[in-house]
This record gives structure tokens, sequence and C-alpha cells, in this order.
């Protein structure tokens, strides 16, 4: 979590900006989109429990009224005078007794399954009937044998029997008792007949089930894919737990219908809804996307434009290029900006250009209170002088200043050529050998190709000077030695001054080139460096103590031109 943070923290602002405008529209798309297919899965569900509860409703009714016509039909025979009359009539004779079977009993009990094709028969079992007359009219001792008669209890109501298996089948039975006569009338039903209006429902990935008064199954059967079929189904339990079911009662029979339906096929719809609205769902992410990259552009090209700007700054282009004619927060920074810069150039602008008028007052000065004919005479005396005298060494260093000095004024110039300069180091380090005793070596090594190139005047002697004064004289060192170079480097001129003194620490070394020192003559060439190249010129202190110190140079060849 803390690196997606920290990515995301070192994102551009324009990124950003587009990831929360995406964010912003994707976060409403999402809420409304899972409240959709939530609402519709549950409309769907409802509409498909709706749905199963009309369809079992309509069979339920069906078959209760096909119930309702078995019912009327037993009652209609149990009350009817004519086979009670066979009942509780003695017959004079077998034959007497046949007549009334066939012309009164046979009608009666046969008629309705011409009318009722899932009527198989009607039986009328009593204690009166001695001889079974075909399967209308048995003994009721017969009776006692069929395995419906186990179901029955002693009401006198309808009572509803069914057998499963290999011979399935339903029965309607009644006990009626009259002072003289005890009887059954049971009516079989064709099981696949009676049920047909539920059955026939059960299609398409539907399973029904139906259970008597005492939690038997009376039917059970199921139409589904193999994914979807049920381990026990005759479980109310299983059922009720892992489908969508609708649940109905039968008052007659006292039965009860389940209907039932895979939940996954009720939400399936859904699923296919959802695949059809996933493209366009994309679509709007991927307009979402172009307008906030778009949008975030717009709102951070201005921000770039001036990070743009301070980073030409900080390199040195000191000039404002952006621009804003808005009154947003981004036009007044940007406004301020520029002014805040006119204000920096114009006091560097000050602070440099009196810097240079004051070293070059400072200069002019210097070299004004030094009469150079004066000087010049003077020193040519003193030569002639020591010569006439045989003091060759006074003769060496008169001559050596009378060169330090040419060089160094210079008519005026602050800027002299790298030949001058080279020379004017040379007059300086003979004077300094003289009063040294010869204690040091000079190393040079001397580009003479570089000789005709312009550079300011005195930048070598402030390091030298200080090299002897300050590294060579405190060394104990017996072999001292002062390293003068003057190279280049592509476009650049690299000079070098490099003693094996006894040197410095890194941070004392650091602090030579800024205000914090004491040395007035190589910070004043670090200075001048700085107003007359910019970042094109750098000057370097590279020390160690025992190591002795290094100061290197670089100044671009293109700021000057050869002589």
């Amino acid at each position: 979590m803390k690196n997606l943070y920290r990515k995301f923290k070192n994102l551009k602002y324009r990124y950003k900006l587009t990831l929360l405008i995406l964010a912003a529209g994707l976060v409403p798309v999402v809420i409304i989109v899972i409240y959709m297919q939530s609402g519709m899965v549950s409309i769907l569900r409802e509409n498909e429990v709706d749905s199963m509860e009309n369809t079992l409703e309509q069979s339920v009714e069906a078959i209760e009224n096909q119930e309702m016509i078995y019912e009327n039909l037993v009652d209609y025979l149990s009350y009817s005078q004519d086979l009670r009359s066979i009942l509780t009539t003695e017959p004079e004779s077998d034959y007497e007794a046949y007549l009334e079977y066939v012309n009164v009993a046979d009608p009666l009990l046969q008629m309705p399954q011409i009318y009722h094709k899932e009527i198989k028969e009607i039986t009328l079992y009593s204690e009166s009937i001695q001889v079974a007359h075909g399967d209308t009219l048995l003994p009721l001792a017969e009776a006692e044998e069929q395995p419906w008669y186990a179901d029955m209890d002693d009401s006198t109501l309808l009572q509803w029997s069914v057998r499963r298996g290999s011979r399935q089948e339903i029965t309607a039975c009644r006990k009626f008792y009259d002072d003289d006569v005890t009887a059954v009338l049971v009516m079989t039903l064709d099981y696949q007949a009676v049920l047909e209006p539920f059955s026939s429902q059960l299609r398409d990935n539907t399973g029904g089930v139906i259970f008597d008064a005492g939690g038997n199954v009376v039917y059970s059967s199921y139409s589904m894919d193999d994914k979807y079929t049920p381990a026990q189904p005759e479980s109310v339990d299983y059922i009720m737990e892992n489908y969508t079911y609708s649940v109905q009662s039968m008052e007659g029979t006292g039965w009860t219908f389940y209907i039932y339906r895979p939940t996954e096929v009720i939400t399936e719809s859904v699923w296919l809804l959802i695949a059809r609205n996933i493209p366009i769902v994309v679509i709007c992410i991927i307009l979402l996307v172009l307008v906030g990259y778009v949008f975030s552009r717009r709102m951070v090209s201005c921000l770039e434009r001036l990070t743009e700007n301070m980073n030409q700054i900080h390199l040195g282009f000191r000039k404002v290029t952006v621009t804003s004619n808005s009154n947003d927060e981004v036009g007044v920074l940007i406004r301020s900006f520029r002014r805040m810069m006119d204000q920096i150039n114009h006091l560097i602008s000050e602070v440099y250009e009196g810097k240079i008028k004051l070293q070059n007052s400072e200069m002019k000065a210097l070299q004004a209170q030094i009469n150079p004919h004066f000087l010049y005479n003077s020193l040519s005396i003193i030569n002639w002088k020591a010569l006439e005298a045989g003091e060759d060494e006074i003769s060496k260093v008169t001559l050596a200043l009378s060169t330090y000095y040419r060089t160094s004024l210079n008519r005026g110039e602050t800027m002299t050529t790298v030949e001058n300069e080279i020379s004017n180091i040379r007059a300086y380090l003979k004077i300094q050998l003289v009063m040294h005793d010869d204690s040091f070596a000079v190393k040079e090594e001397i580009d003479p190709e570089i000789s005709g190139y312009e550079i300011p005047k005195l930048i070598l002697q402030p390091l030298v000077e200080n090299a002897i004064d300050h590294g060579l004289d405190m060394s104990e060192s017996e072999e001292k030695c002062l390293y003068v170079g003057a190279t280049q480097d592509g476009d650049f001129l690299v000079f070098t001054v490099r003693d094996n003194g006894i040197g410095m620490e890194q941070q004392k070394s650091d602090e030579i080139l800024t205000y914090q020192s004491s040395g007035y003559g190589v910070r004043n060439v670090c200075e001048r460096i700085q107003v007359l190249y910019g970042e094109a010129g750098s000057m370097k202190v590279t020390s160690g103590p025992g190591k002795g110190t290094e100061v290197k140079i670089k100044i671009p060849k293109k700021a000057g031109k050869k002589a």
C-alpha cells in the first residue's frame, strides 16, 4: 500500500488529475451498475417466484377441480337409492340379483368411465354381496386385502391413497354406514392423468414434488440439466436450501405441492444482460479516460510550462517565457512569478554591475598609483648599476620585477593573453625563488596552441602566491614542488596550480572560495570568473592533510579570441 501511495505521490500532476477524474466518474457508475444489477436480480427473482406461484396455482386449481368432480361423483353414488336398494334388498333368486347387478349397478358404476378417461374403475365393496360381480361389486372381505385399505380410517369422508412404483394409481375411497349396510365405494384413478396438470409444468430446469398429509411422497419429478440435478429430490429441506421454490396446499386431498427451479437459471438472464452492458461500460471508461486526460492536460499545461521555465532559470536562463491572461490561481501565480523574476534580474544586474565597476575602479586605482614610465626607468637604472657592480643576482631579480609589473599593468586592460599571463607568473616565480633560496622546484605544462587566447588578467598569480605562502612554506618536506599547468579540454581552457605542501581538510578548502575565507586574492579570482563567464566558468579547490593542494580553473575558449 505504501509503494502504491509513493508511486501515486511521484506521478505528474496531469496523471494524478486524470486518475482523480477517472475515479470520480467510475465510482458513481460502479455504484449505479451494482445497484441496478442487484435490483434486476431481485426483480427477476420475484418475477420468477411469481411465475412459479401462478403456474403452481393453476396446476393445483386444475387438479382440485377434478378432485371435486370425483368427490361429487363418489357422493352421488354413495347416496344412490338404486345402489342402496341392491345392497339392502334380498333378491328372490340369484338370477334376479344378476339382473339387478347388470341393469342397475353396472350402468351406475361404469358410466362415469366413459366421460372421465382418467377413471380406471369404480368398485363397491359390501357385506351384503356374497359373490363378486366382475370388478364393480365385490364382497367387503376382499377390500381388506387391498393396499389402500390399511390407509383408511373410520371416517365417512372421502379418503385418498396413492400407490407408486410399477403399478401407479390413485384411489378415492369412502366408507358409508346404514342401519343395515356397511360398504366401501372405491374409485381407482389414472396416476399420470390426474397429476398431468402438475407434471406438464416440470420442464426447462424445473422440478416438483407432492406430499400427502402424512408427509409421504405422492409424486416427484424434475427436468434439469446435469449440473442442476438435485441430490435429494424428495427432501423438502434440501429443496428449500438449494433452490428457489413455491409451495401450495390442496384442501380436498390434503396434499402439499412444491415446484422449484435452480437459482442460477433465474439469474442467468441477468448475467447475459450484464455481458451485453460490458461493452457500454468499457466505452464509458475509455471516454472518461480521454476526457479526463484532455481536461487535465488543459488544466495543467500552464503549470507544466511554469515548471519548465523554473527549471531553465535554475540552469541559468533567467528569462520568463510563460504567460497567462486568466484570472484563476494559476494565472495569478504565473504573473507573480514573472514580477518576481523581473525584480530578481534587476537586483542581479545592479549587484553584478556594481561589483564589476568596483573591481574595475580598484584595478584602475592600483594601476594609477604606479607610474609605468617612472617604474620601468627606475628598474632599468637599477639593472645597469647591478651589471656595472657585477651583481648578476640583483640584475636577474630586477628584470623579473620589471617583467612582472609590465604584464600586470598591461596598459590598464583587464584582459590579457595566456602567453602574457604565463610570462607574468614566470617573472613572479623568479622573484620568489630568489627570496626562498631556490627551496622549491617549479614544473610547467604549457600548451603552446592556447598562447593567443584572451583570459582575465592576474588569475594565476594569487593562486601561486597562496600555494607558496600557505602550502610550501609551511611544509617541512625536502622536495618541495610547485606545478603550473595551462592546457585545453575541448572548448575549454584549463589552468592548474598544484603544490605538495601541508594541505588542509577538504571542508576548509571548500570555504576558500566563499565569503567565509580570509584570503581576498583567491576569492577575488573566483568572483571575477563567475562575473565574466557565469555557469560556463568554474574554479575548484582540492586538498587533503599532507597531500598538498590543487586549484583548477576552467573557462570556455569561445569567451575570448586569439590575439
